[in-house]
């Protein structure tokens, strides 16, 4: 294989090997785990991969099949705190930082929801409180709530292909070649004018979350990488560390740079299954679940592939069955919890296309099939679409 470079690596063939290896391509900050680590013991549910679920790409199949040929890296189901499958694909090892990418969202946001619980963050205040640097942009104005909640309004547009405002973003990230002279991360934030009025629809834009991984900077006065190792990756037990991504000048992509292994993405996940595990306050939790504005995901970007749902807390709610949400990431990335099965499922992979709403689908379609399987009894047996 060839080493790929700054200017290759999320294309193929290299996400197999550089999603597992970022911090050997990208600055990264060490996200640290601490001296315990919660248990996971293995209590494997049956012939699980035999549990056949409709997917969207391509009809009924069996998730060991489905796995196997949809670019997977990593699945772990997690059931009442018991890891009940780990499958993993042939080359990946199980103590590999994985990259999540906008997964990463959702851990910022339980960062900020531990920092509500610590006193120190009132999602009503708007952003330029907390960060004074913010105030002429376009993010001055809008409410830490509307970070959050993806309402925040200001001129970007988050386009794969990638478009000039996404190689803009990711140059001033360090994800992508750029002279040494060009814009960090947060001048290219501040240069971002307002757009319309915040707060009216679902507006999926990246930056809106790395605004707010800022925030959770000043009001905890850690870096990133420092806080959620102090108010998350410790007191969940994480087994190992994880990375993040930084810009030249050290700024973390808190949308997107979390590296960390699919059991402790398990752990992370078991935070909101388990109603905040005394580590982030149990209404934000159940806020995240159920809380939201469907008419504004109605009017949304993203209504067509999730019709009906919801997002908070930079959590989709797919509102199929009740307390479940996702966290989702291009390229395959998934946490799906469903609150009332105490069940968590996390999926790593290096899919070539970085967006697809029929390979996402899928995901979300399998997670599903998996919880209600494991709920009735019978794996194998059970069908769900």
């Amino acid at each position: 294989m060839d080493r790929p470079d700054l200017g290759n690596w999320m294309r193929p063939p290299h996400p197999f090997w550089s999603f597992r290896h970022v911090r050997e391509l990208i600055p990264t900050a060490r996200v640290r785990h601490g001296h315990h680590v919660r248990a996971l013991p293995f209590a494997p549910a049956g012939n699980l991969l035999d549990l056949r679920f409709d997917a969207k790409t391509g009809g009924e199949v069996a998730l060991g099949d489905w796995l196997a040929g949809s670019q997977s890296d990593a699945l772990v189901v997690v059931r009442n705190g018991e890891v009940v499958l780990e499958w993993m694909a042939p080359g990946v090892r199980d103590d590999e930082p994985h990259l999540m990418f906008s997964v990463t969202k959702s851990v910022t946001a339980l960062l900020a929801g531990a920092l509500v619980g610590a006193g120190l963050l009132d999602v009503e205040e708007p952003v330029a409180r907390y960060v004074p640097e913010a105030a002429d942009s376009g993010f001055g104005d809008a409410t830490v709530r509307q970070l959050l909640d993806m309402e925040a309004s200001y001129a970007f547009v988050e386009d794969y292909s990638p478009g000039i405002d996404l190689t803009l973003y990711r140059n001033s990230a360090g994800w992508y070649p750029a002279p040494p002279d060009h814009m960090g991360l947060r001048e290219f934030l501040v240069t971002r004018a307002k757009e319309g009025e915040h707060g009216q629809r679902f507006r999926y834009l990246s930056p809106t979350t790395d605004m707010l991984g800022w925030v959770c900077e000043a009001v905890s006065g850690e870096p990133w990488a420092r806080a959620i190792s102090h108010y998350l990756w410790v007191p969940m037990g994480a087994e190992a560390d994880g990375d993040m991504t930084l810009d030249r000048l050290g700024a973390p992509r808190a949308a997107g740079g979390l590296s960390a292994t699919a059991r402790d993405m398990a752990r992370f996940g078991m935070i909101v299954a388990e109603g905040g595990a005394g580590i982030v306050p149990a209404d934000f939790i159940d806020d995240l679940t159920d809380g939201g504005d469907p008419e504004h995901w109605a009017l949304g970007d993203y209504a067509d592939w999730l019709p009906g749902g919801c997002y908070r807390s930079c959590w989709y709610q797919p509102r199929v069955d009740p307390g479940c949400v996702m966290a989702v990431g291009i390229h395959g990335q998934m946490i799906y919890v469903d609150r009332p099965r105490n069940t968590v499922v996390v999926k790593q992979s290096s899919w070539d296309s970085p967006d697809s709403d029929d390979l996402h689908s899928d995901n979300e379609y399998a997670s599903r099939a998996i919880c209600r399987a494991l709920s009735a009894g019978d794996p194998a047996a059970a069908l769900a679409g």
